[in-house]
This record gives structure tokens, sequence and C-alpha cells, in this order.
């Protein structure tokens, strides 16, 4: 797999409702493909297969959190989230507004422990001060944001960067496309704005019927302040497969078949706690049967990511398999 392009996807500018560089390397990546792009804004890729009764979708997210300028004054703008964020992570992060002027950056405030600390509950956004220097002119009201991180590989397995939520599930989207073998017609679905509640996926399934879905996703993985029985998913064992989340209960004999074919393939996987969070299968599930597999991500909806490579390559193997085989 070309880590490099998940690198690409990782530092890319994209919070929901303003994906075009995210679509840009996409459209690059797969040059080659028919493709349209949808009232909403997803790009839908085609790739024709051998036989046309069954068709199957790919759909993956590309949207990430981020800030919406809504105030400024002096050396200060004050933002509002796009997406769920704890306010308490961001303190003294680094933070890329776009502007019609360019790129502009700045820091959230905080206060020097020589002076004493924060006398206030830290419970949302609009609370923070982003330090922006003497760049205020620059900066409009509506103007977006996201935090601004590298992509790094810390060990020989392990990776960080921003956006995982859900650059890794378009990677994988996208890889696929270029590699897989397939009998069947299938859709690659790259939807925006899930972060602001899947409105990208409830356009897409208005367009086209698919016989089966396949969501590809992140979702939390584990953390030290946490005890064991509260973790949701562990990275290093394996793609993570959703029984039920927020949004979308799997249906039974659609499980049992997944993961009869986890252990055909002979791939590990794990099964995420049931009822946290939501993806855009609570939209494409009402109309396709669909499965949502995930890779495991320490500290998503963070400004930094801790994700396993070996997890991501398993959930490819496992993708490359099922479409053989389909």
């Amino acid at each position: 797999m070309n880590f490099e392009l998940l690198k690409k996807l990782s530092e890319a500018f994209g919070p929901s409702g303003f994906e075009d560089e995210v679509k840009d390397i996409i459209r690059n990546e797969l040059n080659n493909f028919d493709y349209f792009e949808d009232k909403y804004g997803n790009l839908i890729f085609y790739k024709k297969g051998k036989y046309q009764d069954k068709k199957f979708l790919i759909e993956a997210h590309i949207d990430e959190i981020g800030f919406m300028v809504y105030s400024k004054f002096d050396s200060y703008i004050k933002l509002t989230a796009i997406g769920s964020i704890d306010p308490k992570t961001l303190i003294g992060h680094l933070v890329k507004i776009k502007t019609k002027y360019g790129f502009v950056y700045g820091v959230f405030s905080s206060v020097p422990p020589h002076l004493g600390s924060i006398n206030f509950e830290i419970d949302s956004v609009e609370k923070l001060y982003l330090d922006v220097g003497d760049n205020n002119n620059k900066i409009e009201i509506g103007d977006v944001g996201v935090i601004d991180y590298g992509f790094r590989e810390i060990s020989e397995n392990l990776i960080m960067g921003k956006a995982f939520d859900n650059r890794i599930g378009t990677f994988l989207a996208t890889e696929l496309a270029k590699n897989i073998k397939n009998y069947y017609d299938i859709y690659f679905a790259f939807c925006v704005e899930e972060e602001v509640g899947s409105r990208g996926a409830n356009a897409l399934i208005e367009n086209i019927n698919f016989d089966f879905a396949i969501i590809l996703e992140t979702t939390s993985a584990e953390s030290p302040y946490l005890s064991y029985n509260e973790q949701s998913t562990f990275i290093s064992k394996g793609p993570a497969i959703t029984i039920a989340d927020k949004g979308t209960i799997t249906k039974p004999k659609i499980l049992k078949e997944i993961l009869k074919l986890f252990e055909k393939f002979n791939i590990p996987y794990q099964f995420k706690r049931p009822f946290i969070g939501s993806t855009d299968a609570r939209y494409i599930n009402l109309k396709v049967p669909s499965i949502i597999i995930s890779v495991p991500c320490r500290y998503i909806h963070t400004p930094l990511q801790i994700a396993n490579k070996n997890d991501i390559k398993l959930t490819y193997q496992f993708l490359l398999n099922f479409f053989e085989n389909a």
C-alpha cells in the first residue's frame, strides 16, 4: 500500500463543506476512472465488472472536523466547532485558517503557569481564543480552519497525524479502486459532510440503488484514562466490525456472513463496542444492506491520532478477498 497517499490525505485541508483539496487528490489518483459529482458534492467513481447483475458500493466520508470564524478583535479570533470536538484538547494547538489571501496560522491561547490558570470550565470551543498575531485583517467571518499537523511514522507500524477520521477510510477506498479485481460493478463514493450529520450520504442514496454497501471508517481506540470495559476498540487487533451504533444496527444475517468471510480469509477482527458514535451508514443502511468496517485509531476528534498500519493492511486485504470471492 502507498502510505505516501495517506500522508497527502491526512495533511490535506478539508473540513465539512470545504473538502475540495481532498477531492483533488482523489481525482488525481483515480484519473482513469469514470466519475461524477452529485448535486451535494459527493464524488462517485465507477468500476465496471464482468457481470452487471449486482452493484456494490464502497463508501468513505472525506471531511474532517474543523472550525468556523464568527468574531474577531485585536490579535484574536473566535471560532465555533464544525463537528464534534472536545475543547479541552485544543489549548496550545496550531490551527490553519483558509482565507482569500491564503492560509493564516494561529494558536489556541493559554495562560502560562507563571501567571495562574484558566479560571473557568472549558466546555465549548466558543470560550477559546485563537491568536493570529497581526493577521487579523486577513480573516473574515465565515472563514474556516483545521488543526494543522503533519503525518509521521512514529515506529515501524504506528503512524500519527490529523484527520485520520476519515482519511484512512478514504485511503482504503482509493487504494482498493486502483487494485481490485472485481466481477461485479462497484461504485466508490467519497462523501462530504459526515461530521455535521452525514448530509452527503443522505444525498447519495437518492441517486443510485445498490445490492450491498461497505462503509469504510475509523473508530475510537483505547485510552489509558478509561477502564478496560469502557474501551470501544484497540489498535493492533485488526479491523473493527460494527454490530450496532447510534445510527445503525447491522442485520444479523449480514453480520454472520461477513464474520464467516473473516474466518475464511484468516484475518483477525474485533467488535466495536455497541452504540458508540455514528457513521454514514445511518442513511445508507435505510436503502442498502450494509456493513461498517473501521480501522481503530487512538484519540479521534482530537488534534492528533495514532493508528497501526497493520490494521489498515488487514482491512485492505479483507476487502480485496471479499470482492474476489463475491
